[in-house]
């Protein structure tokens, strides 16, 4: 009971979020003024205990990292956001000033917290998160991550059932595998910023932007001396185009993708992501969070028929422009 209490009274962002089973999840909020600017700061501080002891030190890193061989096990983790879920269990962002930050799902269990760090990506050198926000999923039971590769992660709280996870010291978790690896409920969706949400069917948008080319890969030559040196890489600067997609939410499948050929083409200005009332932005939108899948509704049409999908702008839609751009 008092789990759910801590839920209905704790404002969002500030206070004891999750209370129950001995695990406390305190979020404090605060700020400062600047005295260069006179502008306000405000700050957010998370703080995890379990029995009364902090989850923050070198202990963290081992149970993020059980199995000992990600030098991270060995790193001073210290929790950084948190969020309370309806299945009774806390999602955690871990940062540290020595390893990538992690993601865990954390449950007590017959009286012992499990710790499970989520993997992002399957792929170990792109499974890393981008900042330590949770974002609205747009879909009731679920927390939406991006990576620091620019993909959208979906997590459902429900298939986070607490197995194979890693307990706190002086425990046992029979059957326990590595932490992080792929597990139900985590879906990686692939690159892309989320729109909408319609059925098993989600859409997202790739803003156009610029990637890097290699033109001429780096070779190793022998000089006049007869000593080896390596000429470096060349490259080149291009500008990708914007691009659309419709996933699979099931299974993370592209079903299809439109890559707008117009390279001036450009999105209007978006909240895709929820604001956070304690640090506001002043920039400008076109489209607030609330009105993207709307947005998306009116501009984008997905055909489905046996093997095939295929995605269009809806008859009569018309991009911006990126400003100042030349086509050609």
């Amino acid at each position: 009971m008092a789990f759910f209490l801590s839920l209905l009274a704790a404002p969002a962002g500030a206070g004891v979020i999750y209370d129950n089973h001995g695990l406390v999840v305190d979020i404090a909020t605060g700020g400062q003024r600047d005295w260069n600017t006179g502008q306000r700061q405000n700050t957010r501080s998370t703080t995890i205990s379990f029995q009364g002891n902090k989850l923050c030190g070198k202990d963290v890193g081992k149970l993020l990292y059980p199995d000992g061989r990600n030098m991270a096990a060995n790193a001073f983790f210290c929790a950084a956001n948190a969020r309370a879920l309806e299945t009774d269990a806390v999602l955690a962002y871990f940062t540290s000033s020595s390893a990538d930050a992690a993601l865990a799902h954390l449950q007590v269990v017959n009286g012992s917290l499990r710790v499970n760090r989520l993997a992002l990506s399957r792929q170990p050198d792109r499974d890393k998160p981008s900042g330590t926000r949770f974002e609205d999923a747009r879909l009731p039971g679920w927390t939406r991550v991006e990576t620091a590769w620019a993909e959208t992660v979906m997590i459902r709280h429900a298939s986070l059932a607490p197995a194979q996870l890693s307990v706190m010291p002086g425990a046992s978790a029979p059957g326990a595998t590595g932490a992080g690896a792929t597990r139900p409920g985590v879906i990686n969706l692939g690159a892309g910023k989320l729109l909408d949400v319609d059925g098993d069917v989600v859409y997202l948008a790739i803003p156009p932007g610029r990637d890097v080319v290699v033109v001429e890969p780096a070779t190793r030559i022998k000089d006049a001396q007869g000593d080896m040196r390596i000429v470096p890489e060349v490259v080149k600067f291009v500008d990708t185009p914007l691009a659309f997609r419709a996933v699979r939410l099931s299974t993370g499948q592209e079903l299809a993708r439109l890559d707008v050929k117009d390279t001036c083409a450009a999105l209007p200005a978006m909240e895709f992501n929820q604001p956070d009332p304690l640090y506001p932005s002043s920039a400008r939108r076109d489209v607030l969070f609330d009105d993207v899948p709307a947005w998306r509704a009116a501009t984008l049409q997905l055909t489905q028929t046996t093997g095939r999908a295929t995605l269009q702008l809806k008859p009569g839609v018309t991009l911006p422009t990126k400003p100042n751009c030349k086509r050609g």
